[in-house]
């Protein structure tokens, strides 16, 4: 029994099924995304606490919202073990020491995503504090009934949404308690929705400057190339030692 960081990297054929059609420039963010695993990977290594194994899945799927799909199911196989699992994005850097493992009793989100909130006509579900799921915690204690009502929505896929997985993971967790500020915490997931990165919206949002976290999502989807520059400068300029 490990204390593993899990991320994805698969090859995609369709890229016209992300939140907008990426086909224009696939190639950039295939390249974008292979610099950005090395940046994740390698600051999870330095700051990342008590972490025992990194693993990044790969394979080929048609478009990504497949890949939402499978990699539920791979992470799945992984909790079985007995592992206390770290999921990230690829294009998240860590930039300060920072604790998980053990950390949190309850399957976890961290912070708001953009929009906040959101209504699911298809699931029947709405959430008035709708959490990004860039970076999720898996207790290995957890709830089987959570993972459950996950693979129950799972098979309910809704294919017209771009989110479907997001609006899944918002709903296991709540499942557990629903009280969002039972896992609220943007310091371990700062949400970079404007850029520059000193961008006065991402304090509001936020609730936090940036200096103050030591987890940060770029979302990469919208500017690879951008938000990679801007994940290689954090990393080049991160010298912070505030452990949470």
């Amino acid at each position: 029994m490990s204390n593993l960081l899990v991320s994805k990297n698969y090859t995609v054929i369709d890229h016209t099924k992300w939140y907008n059609d990426r086909s224009h420039n696939s190639d950039q963010m295939v390249s974008g995304y292979d610099q950005m695993e090395l940046l994740m990977t390698a600051s999870a290594q330095r700051h990342l606490q008590d972490l025992d194994e990194v693993i990044v899945h790969r394979g080929e799927a048609e478009n990504i919202r497949e890949v939402f799909r499978i990699h539920f199911q791979e992470i799945h196989e992984l909790w079985k073990q007995g592992h206390d699992i770290l999921y990230c994005d690829l294009d998240v850097l860590f930039m300060k020491p920072v604790k998980f493992f053990g950390e949190h009793d309850l399957f976890s989100m961290f912070n708001l995503t953009d929009p906040p909130r959101t209504v699911d006509q298809h699931y029947g579900v709405s959430f008035d504090f709708f959490f990004n799921c860039g970076i999720r915690y898996y207790p290995k204690n957890m709830d089987q009934s959570v993972w459950d009502l996950g693979f129950e929505m799972l098979d309910n896929w809704n294919p017209d949404r771009w989110d479907s997985e997001q609006v899944i993971y918002n709903a296991m967790m709540y499942h557990q308690d629903t009280d969002p500020q039972k896992y609220y915490d943007p310091r371990k997931a700062f949400q970079l929705l404007q850029y520059p990165t000193n961008h006065p919206a991402n304090q509001r949002f936020n609730q936090i400057d940036l200096s103050e976290a030591a987890v940060a999502h770029f979302h990469g989807s919208r500017d690879t190339t951008g938000r990679l520059a801007a994940m290689k400068r954090l990393s080049e300029s991160d010298n912070q030692t505030l452990v949470l």
